[in-house]
């Protein structure tokens, strides 16, 4: 990825309806230049394009910061094991008071209870977990996809 990639992607990031025409002209390239890229990032899974909802307008919705601290052996097998938990927006391995810290979306009290004394303790490893739920939001924005996931879950779609 280059600098005409990052450019491409941010342009993107501030309209995803933005045309490759439009890209094109901003940045003073073809449009066959931004198709190529755009098939090549997305193709690479470098790049994903899509809908996004802010989070503050999901009043329902919680947002939560869960930190966990692993069997040192299992660490990686604990991380793609929690990253494929259907509320878990992100996993990440991280240094300091935990092994990893995963943001978790959750459409209700009750869907975050669950994924807490459910969900995650039934993964090998996991010796301890301390959650902080997040009281607001500033700037976050969450994949469409994420969102609807848990709403179907929940029985609202």
């Amino acid at each position: 990825m280059d600098n005409v990639d990052l450019r491409i992607a941010y342009l993107l990031g501030l309209n995803g309806r933005m045309s490759n025409r439009e890209i094109a002209r901003r940045l003073g390239i073809t449009e066959g230049t931004v198709r190529t890229r755009l098939s090549n990032l997305t193709d690479e899974r470098s790049l994903r394009i899509g809908a996004q909802f802010d989070i503050e307008s999901l009043p329902e919705a919680y947002i939560s910061l869960v930190g966990l601290k692993i069997d040192g052996r299992m660490l990686t097998d604990c991380a793609e094991k929690v990253s494929q938990l259907p509320s878990v927006l992100t996993t990440m391995i991280v240094s300091g008071r935990y092994d990893i810290i995963a943001v978790v979306l959750a459409y209700s009290r009750q869907t975050l209870v669950e994924f807490v004394t459910e969900q995650l303790s039934k993964i090998p490893g996991v010796k301890d977990s301390e959650t902080y739920v997040v009281l607001k939001n500033i700037n976050h924005w969450i994949s469409a996809e994420k969102v609807s996931q848990l709403i179907s879950e929940e029985g609202i779609l």
